[in-house]
């Protein structure tokens, strides 16, 4: 559905969804006077492609004191795939490869071969503190999906050549485009030397604190295994050190340490200890 709708939107209807993606971080519903005036396009041709892209879902449209539009979540994933096409970044979109309460995946080829191009669906609990409610509560809920995936995005830049996480390629609007990993979650697969995976883990979760990086949502269901090698995915609850409380840092990489340790004891019976882990 998203690659044979994508090839039917007309080049006005992408010039609307510019105005609207512009503007969106500033108005909950972007106004069609602004729209306008940042996309080139008359404002009542505003008003009929909005009246468009609402029939096909990929706009909402809302008329209080004023008539303005915000991305749906399929309009936002379509958008973000123009602006990867338009970079060159992508050729092809691919089957759906998986979809969760987070994020859909598709296949697709790239630029630099076959890929996965990942569409955050929601934003997430460490994005919705106070000081974020402040920033992005008036705010339409689609700004918190580029939110995530630039924060995804983000770590996994931080990331790669130092721990094995896929190479990211791009990164627009709630899209990021990454290195398609052939390899199933941890939780899928019996392995036959659990210490030794424990203990790469763990030293790659040092790792990457040395970094500056704290996964933020590490579980037994976001590490890839295979018989070449481990890969940590999903990071788009990361926290960057350079930007929150070391304190924060400390309590959610805690978190982190305490999901893998429970689930190599309950599946293995490998019994280590969550402050000797953390002490090193």
């Amino acid at each position: 559905m998203l690659a044979s709708k994508f090839k039917r939107v007309r080049r006005i209807a992408w010039m609307v969804m510019d105005g609207i993606f512009k503007n969106m971080w500033d108005y909950k519903f972007v106004p069609v006077e602004i729209i306008s005036r940042d996309s080139g396009v008359d404002a009542r041709k505003v008003e009929d492609i909005l009246r468009y892209l609402s029939d096909e879902d990929m706009v909402e449209v809302k008329k209080t004191e004023y008539l303005g539009g915000a991305f749906t979540f399929f309009g936002l994933s379509l958008y973000s795939l123009h602006r990867l096409v338009r970079k060159d970044y992508v050729t092809m979109i691919g089957e759906r490869m998986g979809e969760g309460k987070e994020s859909v995946i598709y296949n697709c080829i790239s630029r630099w071969g076959e890929a996965i191009l990942k569409f955050h669906k929601v934003g997430h609990v460490s994005f919705k503190r106070v000081r974020e409610k402040r920033d992005y509560g008036s705010l339409h809920h689609t700004v918190l999906m580029v939110r995530s995936a630039r924060n995804e995005f983000k770590a996994l830049k931080k990331l790669y050549g130092r721990v094995s996480v896929p190479k990211p390629y791009g990164w627009e609007g709630n899209a990021v485009l990454m290195e398609l990993i052939d390899a199933r979650e941890l939780y899928k697969v019996r392995i036959e030397n659990p210490r030794d995976v424990l203990n790469y883990i763990v030293e790659e979760i040092e790792e990457m604190w040395r970094i500056g990086v704290v996964h933020g949502d590490l579980s037994q269901f976001n590490i890839l295994v295979n018989p070449d090698g481990i890969w940590f995915i999903d990071f788009p609850q990361a926290l960057d050190l350079d930007e929150v409380d070391v304190e924060i840092a400390k309590d959610v990489l805690k978190r982190d340490l305490s999901n893998i340790l429970k689930y190599f004891k309950k599946t293995y019976n490998i019994d280590v200890n969550l402050e000797d882990v953390l002490k090193n």
